[in-house]
């Protein structure tokens, strides 16, 4: 038993998994320790203004690269030895991405026509920021490549140093310019992560660099591929931030925004933890994916660890949550604890089954009953975020998102059970 571990552990370590691990921790404890920074150099309102101009830039970027990066990943990994093809797909992928990189700057410089702005700082500010989608872009391809070479050590160095440069700009610029600084910081990060990442894909660059094209059917296929994922990736992000935006809407108050923002900083900036294992584990899970044996074997092994791991920690987080927020944050967001406890029983659900369940099927190009799943579960949100915000204020956002990691949870789990089965 020792002697299987030991080789399990050194296994996991020369295939890069623990360099991701640390790379991500990292990235997160410096996000989380940068917030907190953050949240004591901006007053209250102007944290308020922050978190609504991230949220408000956040749908408008629901096009993203209309999901090409994510089919890249896939396409690119399945076709780890073919390089014409690898070619193909990298240029299909960057038109696609372009295309919808053009259309979500120019929706982000207009957005104050048609937008619903509550707060007048927001509505300013958010349309300076109408470089990012080009700029996220070219960015979001060197990671892709990374992982779908196997790169993961290259990778978590991409994670590592690109979350230095983001608190580097971040914080100086707030503490010189204030909120103004906090908004164009994003620029200086965006730029400093592209260099990087052209570095470290350098020795990529010539195989996948070329002329190649895919053929009309291929290039549609991939399309097809590359917009469903992107309508699951879409809706994702909607669940995650159709709360604030709500909030932000029904009540109108910085206050209330930055108290909600505090709530789930904790619970978003801990989903690194489950978003780390999958990083490690769907390329292989990828090139596994016709193997059902070794899907289901693997499958349980991440269900079980996860359950005791995740369960451990969101008690614990419970138990000490009025002693972390003192400490993090000061008695002024103390009346943060009870969302926050209610958005950690979310976390555990969406951590130990969620999240491994659907990049499973994704990895099987299962992703229609994602979409299928995610629609239903956006319009129950939108719905119940209304009801339960009217009837107790920013906390109903709480126990809305709470509900939908919950059923989202159940219903992934018995269609992977259904998946192994073959009864689907």
């Amino acid at each position: 038993m020792f002697d299987k571990l030991k080789n399990t552990i050194k296994k996991m370590s020369k295939t890069g998994f623990f360099s991701i691990f640390i790379s991500n921790t990292f990235a997160k404890v410096v996000t989380f320790l940068g917030s907190i920074i953050l949240v004591r150099i901006l007053s209250k309102d102007d944290y308020g203004i922050y978190a609504g101009v991230l949220n408000a830039l956040s749908m408008l970027l629901l096009l993203n690269d209309f999901g090409s990066s994510s089919a890249a990943l896939q396409y690119l990994t399945e076709n780890q030895e073919d390089q014409i093809t690898q070619q193909k797909i990298i240029n299909s992928a960057i038109k696609i991405g372009l295309v919808s990189a053009i259309v979500s700057s120019i929706l982000i410089l207009i957005s104050p026509i048609f937008y619903p702005y509550t707060i007048n700082e927001v509505k300013k500010l958010t349309p300076f920021l109408f470089l990012m989608p080009l700029l996220n872009l070219i960015s979001n391809f060197a990671p892709i490549i990374l992982r779908s070479k196997m790169e993961n050590k290259k990778f978590a160095k991409f994670n590592f140093v690109t979350t230095i440069f983001n608190y580097s700009f971040l914080i100086p610029l707030t503490f010189v310019f204030g909120l103004v600084g906090a908004i164009f910081s994003q620029y200086a990060y965006a730029f400093a992560s592209i260099v990087y990442g052209l570095f470290l894909i350098k020795p990529y660059l010539k195989s996948l660099i070329g002329r190649a094209k895919l053929e009309k059917k291929e290039h549609r296929n991939f399309l097809k591929f590359s917009l469903i994922t992107q309508i699951n990736s879409t809706i994702g992000t909607l669940l995650i931030i159709v709360d604030t935006f709500i909030i932000g809407y029904m009540i109108k108050s910085p206050e209330i925004l930055a108290n909600y923002k505090v709530a789930s900083a904790i619970p978003h900036a801990l989903t690194f933890i489950p978003t780390t294992i999958v990083i490690y584990i769907l390329p292989y899970f990828i090139k596994h994916n016709k193997d059902k044996k070794w899907l289901r074997e693997n499958f349980k092994k991440i269900i079980l660890y996860s359950f005791f791991g995740f369960g451990l920690l969101s008690l614990f987080l419970i138990i000490a949550s009025k002693l972390i927020f003192n400490i993090l944050y000061g008695s002024k967001y103390l009346d943060a604890i009870l969302p926050f406890n209610i958005l950690i029983i979310g976390f555990f659900f969406t951590a130990c089954l969620e999240t491994p369940c659907s990049n499973i099927m994704y990895a099987m190009r299962k992703v229609k009953v994602n979409v299928v799943v995610n629609c239903i579960s956006l319009v129950i949100n939108i719905i119940s975020n209304i009801f339960f915000i009217n009837l107790f204020g920013y906390i109903g956002a709480a126990i809305t998102t709470t509900i939908i990691y919950i059923i989202k949870s159940i219903i992934y789990l018995l269609y992977v059970i259904k998946l192994f089965k073959g009864d689907v």
